[in-house]
């Protein structure tokens, strides 16, 4: 018979091996819509890149689920932590084209900064006309 010490330790890795399960799980979950919708956005023909469009499916499924459930909250956090870390190729990736972003600089700040606020004032434009619309 288990002492009370080894029956909580048991439990303990049992509570520890389901979180590392749940959380497999979750990953692959997002990996499944990130390449279902690289499939969609291939097989269509689609501008739009495939992990964007997995990620319009995954809010899809969100939404008519009525929010995120718990086993994808964990790796979603987890993801969420590390995200800096993803990053990083990009750094290096401007400082291997460094003489394209001198030469071209100036004309990337520029796209950069029309397709952040122009799509922020079309937002507030919607917006505005549906606050509108829903109060009269």
């Amino acid at each position: 018979m288990k002492t009370g010490a080894t029956a909580m330790l048991c439990v303990k890795r049992r509570s520890i091996k389901t979180r590392q399960v749940g959380i497999v799980f979750g990953i692959f979950v997002l990996i499944a819509f990130w390449f279902a919708g690289s499939a969609l956005a291939g097989w269509l023909h689609w501008p739009i890149p495939g992990s964007v469009v997995g990620l319009l499916g995954l809010w899809l499924v969100l939404v008519i689920n009525g929010g995120v459930p718990d086993w994808l909250k964990q790796p979603s956090n987890l993801l969420l932590r590390y995200l800096t870390l993803l990053f990083v190729p990009a750094g290096v990736g401007l400082i291997n084209h460094w003489a394209l972003l001198t030469h071209y600089g100036v004309h990337i700040v520029i796209i950069i900064a029309v397709s952040t606020v122009l799509p922020a004032i079309v937002m507030i434009a919607i917006f505005k006309l549906m606050r509108t619309s829903h109060d009269k």
